[in-house]
């Protein structure tokens, strides 16, 4: 198969008055990217005598200011090491507001919560798994620090982001596409070797206990719930805790938005579809861990398409099985001329190769029937509903998808 082209991802970060480039505005004129600098070379400091290495006390890290990375929620600054070692420090931007939380102080405290579950996620992952995580180096979680938001120390990754390798190829082939998409497989059929008993995200565990537990849910719009020992019941919350935002909303609108209404009524056949997703024999676990971002933006790749890095493990969470996808992100999706059947079979490619992984000496993590099931299960009509719920964030994409989504729930209700 050959591509002519792909498909080029937003540039959103361009625009001068993006909030992600506001902030970082804010910090140089607040001069706190010398703060920035001097905490990470009080934790390098602090890890050199843990390690007993030499220091280099005259040094401070210098940070690259050419070198920043804008999204929405999060800026991210390039820092040098007095060892030369590059290090990243990622400040979540308090600018951005798009939540379903009114009150500051629980929607403070939830963010808190949602930084806390990104490092516990990151060091369970690194530490459980080959998935190349960066290494956290140092964090706080909360906004009484000298920076006032929460921010994260970690390892740099000399990746980049697609379309490269493309960019720099200037051509695609399929075979590029097969190793990207074995890799993204792997990493799910690694992340499968550790089930849980709830639906939920990872926290540190209390008490100065070591390991992790599973806490409460924070989801895009910043709401909390859960965590859930049911996939049905998880489904379910989340679609009437989405509707009723949804009502909430139109209720303050003047009527004459109809996307609003729009808004409302994907959000009320979500609430329908929450009916139809959740096996029963599989409603209270295994439920599996997932990035909940894990496409082109999150992945960094070298020059031979291997990915060398996967970041931002922000909302990720256990799902039930009708949610996790064995191949995370198809790139094939993004690749001109689109082509359906091109799309279906590196999904079809990857659900032979999670098999055969499974099948493999010690791959074999979950129960067979539970393989088995997950495997038949590709493909269903239930999985697609659940992969429609997974947008539940996004009403542009609940409208898109509206009418295909009644299709299905009318297929199922036909069935009963």
């Amino acid at each position: 198969m050959k591509y002519t082209d792909w498909i080029k991802p937003p540039p959103f970060q361009d625009d001068a008055g993006f909030i992600g480039k506001v902030f970082a505005a804010q910090n140089r004129e607040l001069g706190l990217e010398k703060i920035i600098c001097r905490l990470a070379t009080e934790i390098w400091i602090s890890q050199q005598i843990q390690s007993a290495h030499g220091l280099h006390r005259s040094q401070e890290a210098l940070l690259d200011t050419d070198e920043l990375w804008f999204g929405k929620r999060n800026v991210l600054y390039r820092l040098r090491m007095p060892d030369n070692s590059l290090w990243m420090a990622r400040l979540h931007n308090p600018l951005y507001n798009k939540t379903a939380v009114t009150d500051y102080t629980t929607r403070m405290a939830n963010q808190s919560l949602l930084f806390e579950s990104e490092v516990a996620t990151m060091q369970f992952v690194r530490e459980n798994t080959q998935i190349p995580v960066p290494k956290v180096y140092g964090y706080d979680f909360t906004y009484e620090n000298v920076l006032g938001t929460p921010y994260i120390f970690m390892e740099y990754i000399a990746g980049k982001a697609y379309p490269f390798p493309f960019s720099e190829q200037r051509r695609i082939k399929d075979e590029d596409l097969i190793k990207i998409h074995t890799q993204l497989t792997n990493f799910a059929w690694q992340l499968s070797k550790h089930p849980f008993d709830k639906i939920g995200q990872l926290r540190f565990a209390a008490g100065g206990k070591r390991g992790i537990v599973i806490g409460p849910i924070i989801d895009r719009k910043e709401r909390l719930y859960g965590p859930f020992r049911s996939s049905k019941v998880f489904y379910r919350e989340r679609a009437k805790a989405v509707y009723e935002f949804e009502t909430r909303q139109h209720s303050l609108s003047t009527g004459e938005d109809s996307h609003v209404k729009d808004s409302l009524e994907s959000a009320a056949l979500h609430v329908l579809a929450a009916e139809h997703v959740g096996q029963e024999c599989f409603d209270s676990g295994p439920f599996l861990l997932q990035h909940a971002d894990m496409h082109w933006q999150n992945l960094l790749f070298d020059e031979q398409c291997t990915i060398v890095g996967v970041i931002d493990w922000e909302w990720t969470q256990t799902v039930p099985v009708d949610s996790f996808n064995m191949l995370p992100w198809n790139f094939a999706s993004k690749m001109l001329p689109y082509q359906a059947e091109n799309v279906s079979r590196h999904e079809q490619n990857s659900v032979q190769q999670f098999k055969a992984l499974s099948a493999g000496v010690g791959g074999r993590a979950i129960d067979q029937h539970v393989l088995e099931a997950m495997i038949s299960f590709q493909g269903s009509l239930p999985q697609y509903i659940a992969r429609y719920l997974e947008e539940y964030d996004w009403p542009e994409v609940r409208r898109k998808h509206f009418n295909h989504l009644e299709g299905l729930i009318a297929k199922m209700t036909s069935r009963l």
